[in-house]
């Protein structure tokens, strides 16, 4: 399929096209979609890859794209395209929504996640100059949509991230540490930065940390600390069930990145290695481990 041509809006408001691969999430998926439809941004366009969902995830879509329609007046939806394939992963279906969609602005929303309203509208013009990829504060919630207690695990490991990302010179070094931007519900990005790091590695759990540590080899990431995300806490979350994987995809994605930063040097200036802070990286990488192991940063580089 070819790639359609990109929607330009005049007056500084391009065309933001979410993209939502879905699978399995047919208690959520609505929510989700309506979290879109809720934006305060327009022009603003829907992309959903249902990625072979054993569950009545498809038929949810279909009769909700038709109730949109319906729905359809002032601050609707510019289009909803809804693709159906075989079960290929995540990072294919993301490639397939991305391929599909028209806006210069590209925003994930993982199926069993939420937006909130102005979510699109704050971060959208974050991306100014060379900065490439904007994320948000997250906050954490329970199937039916309420707000985990501050002691659950997640917001505790949650806020613990963001601790660190304050302590460090740029929040690149925190990224290289633990994915504090928690998943990739929470990227906005420009679609110019996709094609140039061809999309999503084919990881099952690393995905999204891939993605973001090789964004930064290229620019800034601009952090929001408004919490415009919600990630969904289920017994279903697909990070649960292949936890297994964690420590040979991290280490992947680590190498990758550090083959990266050691050819030419990184046009991002502030990206975090040895060439831009040949005093301070070496203390950082031998001060702090990855959160998948208790090696330091720089044991396991010298691993890979």
């Amino acid at each position: 399929m070819s790639r359609p041509e990109p929607v330009r809006a005049g007056a500084g408001r391009p065309l933001v096209s979410v993209v939502i691969p879905s699978y399995n999430h047919a208690t959520f998926v609505e929510a989700a979609i309506r979290s879109v439809a809720a934006q305060t941004w327009r022009p603003l366009e829907l992309v959903v890859v249902d990625d072979g969902s054993a569950d009545d995830s498809t038929a949810r879509l279909r009769a909700l794209r038709a109730a949109l329609a319906e729905e359809a007046g002032h601050g609707a939806l510019s289009g909803f395209t809804l693709l159906e394939q075989e079960n290929q992963g995540a990072h294919r279906a993301l490639a397939r929504a991305v391929e599909a969609a028209r806006g210069e602005v590209i925003a994930v929303l993982n199926s069993d996640d939420l937006y909130h309203p102005r979510r699109l509208e704050l971060l959208v013009p974050a991306l100014q100059g060379r900065t490439e990829l904007a994320f948000s504060a997250v906050e954490f919630v329970d199937p039916g949509g309420v707000a985990l207690d501050a002691e659950h695990y997640w917001p505790v490991w949650y806020s613990a991230g963001v601790a660190l990302a304050e302590s460090l010179p740029t929040a690149g070094f925190a990224l290289l540490l633990r994915n504090f931007t928690v998943s990739s519900s929470n990227f906005v990005f420009r679609r110019s930065l996709f094609d140039r790091l061809s999309g999503f590695a084919p990881f099952r759990f690393t995905h999204d940390w891939d993605f973001l540590l090789r964004s930064l080899y290229f620019a800034e990431p601009a952090w929001v600390r408004t919490p415009l995300l919600s990630y969904r806490v289920h017994d279903d979350n697909t990070t649960e069930k292949i936890r297994h994987l964690l420590v040979e995809e991290s280490r992947e994605t680590l190498r990758r990145y550090d083959d990266l930063v050691a050819g030419a040097p990184p046009p991002n200036p502030l990206a975090p290695c040895l060439a831009n802070w040949p005093a301070y990286f070496p203390v950082f990488a031998a001060a702090n481990a990855p959160a998948f192991t208790d090696e330091s940063l720089e044991a396991v580089l010298e691993d890979l």
